[in-house]
């Protein structure tokens, strides 16, 4: 069996930026996306959504590791920093990689 190594992307925020990221990260030259309604409490506390049920979104990208350096850099700006937002990555090894990049 042959593998390719790509990078997983994980980003773990608040879901009101959800729209935003996704954006940027089409932008970046993702291929696709996985997001999952999340909870959690890390760096900063846990707050309730009262309209939609969850307080955060999981993100999870399969690509390059050069574009998931991007978004995790993307993910540190600044502006970012008083808000629930946290991007690792982990190496993933695939059998087709023409199904995660472009």
């Amino acid at each position: 069996m042959t593998t390719t190594e790509l990078t997983k992307v994980i980003v773990v925020t608040e879901t009101h930026f959800e729209q935003e990221l996704l954006n940027e990260f089409r932008s970046l030259g993702i291929k696709g996306f996985t997001c999952m309604n999340c909870w959690g409490q890390g760096h900063h506390q846990v707050y309730d959504e009262p309209f939609i049920g969850h307080s955060q979104t999981r993100i999870e990208i399969i690509t390059t590791e050069a574009i998931a350096e991007s978004i995790v850099d993307f993910c540190r700006q600044p502006r970012f920093e008083t808000h629930a937002i946290a991007a690792y990555m982990e190496s993933v090894r695939v059998r087709d990689p023409n199904k995660f990049i472009a």
